[in-house]
């Protein structure tokens, strides 16, 4: 009896300290656990970017991949990722048992401190209305710099704006959760490999079936009508640029990342000088200016305009300018120096900065015909003609410009290509620029986009049968996903 009462004060004994040695031991792993977490976290930063070195754009260059195969090598890549992160939190499981939760407390610190560092950015002056691609998101990039890859290929295909911070935000979780699924998974396989077995099939066959999938695609050759290297030497406006990518791509087969890289075009002047020098072979463009009917006429070269659709010319001011509309006249009172403040227009009482484009750019080529109609534009000061349509609505957009500058643009460029939280576009008229307007020619500048070729130019010739693609159904709706309202009611014209 006494050995059994000295057994069962043993064993009450060892029971009160068990929990004791628990929680110190449970302590200690989550302080050890989370802080290799800490270090394979950096430890995979460093793995990307050895892997990726100088071409972060690895995943998306080549002109054999399409944008399917883009997508599958995204998601292969992620499952790299999530396999690093897994394999670590299996092995931590078998250091405790796989227990889930202690694991979670490990790998929450640094998974915390991407969120800390999203939440402080997106809540910064510059954060929530600054795309993903600026400055400002810097530290959290750098932070998830193992997803640089990722968000190289995705810019091409996600709205850079809050759709891509809260993408981000959403990948900053992918190593956490994975280091956690990888201790369930030890859990739930309770030292049995064919459990273990059974539970990492669906993974291996998923990753085999995408792997076989984007090499399928790699290797496949396109039905497309044309390939890259057949491809003809087209140059036009810069309002025109995703116009001429979204083409590339629809033609060819090549991913969209590597159209944008592909297609630069040299502004509306030098791509009719490239037209008539026989350096392009097709060019989309506003009409010619009459210096540039002169060139072409000089050099023996007659201009095939073939319209393909509109697009709004628009006015634009800084988001804090308390003008929201300015009449026709406004605009050429303005433009030739008889208005220079707002407050002659219902606005503050400061200065009209009024930003002008070169001469010849197809902005500053529609301002003087269609809206100055003939009428004198007063010099500006070199530092109001920004270099490029996207310098023009930067100048507008800066803080320091806030309650007077005034610029031009095209509507599309303007809205999808250049876009700034900080301008806003003034209505004409009382007429505000949109799709709908354009359409219905209710907005008083349109301008009209055009396919112009050399008038001896053969219609079997690369730039031929792209001229016949533009002016067919398929070419249509590819107008319209390009920026512009398809349909001019014109035809082509011989100059």
């Amino acid at each position: 009896m006494r050995l059994v009462v000295k057994g069962e004060k043993h064993i009450e004994s060892e029971v009160n300290l068990k929990p004791d040695r628990k929680d110190h031991r449970g302590i200690g792993f989550v302080l050890q656990w989370g802080f290799l977490f800490g270090v394979m976290y950096l430890l995979g930063i460093f793995i990307a970017g050895f892997l990726t070195g100088s071409e972060p754009e690895f995943l998306y260059r080549s002109l054999k991949r399409g944008d399917a195969g883009v997508g599958l090598l995204m998601l292969l890549y992620s499952l790299a990722i999530a396999c690093l992160f897994g394999l670590y939190g299996y092995a931590s499981g078998r250091q405790d048992g796989g227990m889930a939760g202690r694991q979670v407390l490990a790998v929450l610190p640094v998974t915390l401190l991407g969120t800390v560092i999203w939440t402080l950015t997106f809540t910064g002056r510059t954060g929530s209305v600054a795309e993903f691609t600026d400055m400002s998101w810097l530290p959290f990039m750098l932070f998830t710099y193992w997803a640089t890859p990722l968000y190289e290929a995705s810019r091409f295909y996600v709205d850079q704006g809050t759709p891509m911070k809260v993408a981000a935000l959403v990948l900053s979780l992918l190593p956490g959760v994975s280091a956690v699924l990888g201790t369930w998974l030890h859990q739930a396989a309770a030292g049995n490999p064919r459990r273990l077995r059974r539970l990492l099939l669906p993974l291996a066959v998923l990753s085999v079936l995408t792997g076989g999938m984007a090499l399928t695609l790699e290797l496949l050759p396109k039905q497309r009508p044309f390939t890259p290297q057949s491809y003809p030497r087209v140059d036009g406006a810069t309002a025109a640029l995703p116009f001429g990518r979204l083409m590339l791509g629809e033609l060819t087969g090549v991913n969209r990342g590597m159209a944008y890289e592909s297609v630069h075009f040299n502004t509306t002047h030098e791509a009719y000088l490239n037209l008539i020098e026989r350096e392009a072979d097709l060019i989309l463009v506003a009409g010619p200016s009459n210096e540039e009917r002169q060139q072409a006429a000089a050099a023996g070269v007659e201009l095939k305009l073939t319209p393909l659709g509109r697009d709004a010319f628009i006015f634009l001011v800084h988001r804090e300018n308390g003008v929201d509309g300015v009449k026709a006249g406004d605009l050429r009172r303005i433009y030739s120096g008889e208005v220079t403040n707002w407050k002659e227009l219902g606005g503050a009482d400061e200065p009209i900065t009024a930003f002008q484009r070169e001469a010849n750019s197809g902005s500053q080529t529609y301002m003087e015909k269609n809206v100055m109609k003939g009428l004198g534009m007063a010099e500006p000061p070199m530092d109001r003609k920004p270099s490029g349509m996207g310098g023009l609505i930067e100048a507008v957009a800066d803080y320091r410009n806030a309650r007077n500058a005034l610029g031009y643009s095209f509507y599309y460029y303007a809205s999808e290509m250049n876009r700034s939280e900080n301008v806003k576009f003034l209505a004409v008229d009382g007429v505000q620029p949109s799709r709908d307007n354009i359409r219905s020619g209710a907005y008083p500048y349109t301008a009209v986009l055009y396919a112009v070729t050399r008038g001896d130019e053969p219609a079997d010739s690369p730039a031929g049968r792209l001229l016949q693609w533009l002016q067919s159904e398929a070419g249509a709706r590819a107008v319209e996903r390009g920026g512009f309202v398809p349909g001019t009611g014109t035809a082509a014209v011989e100059e």
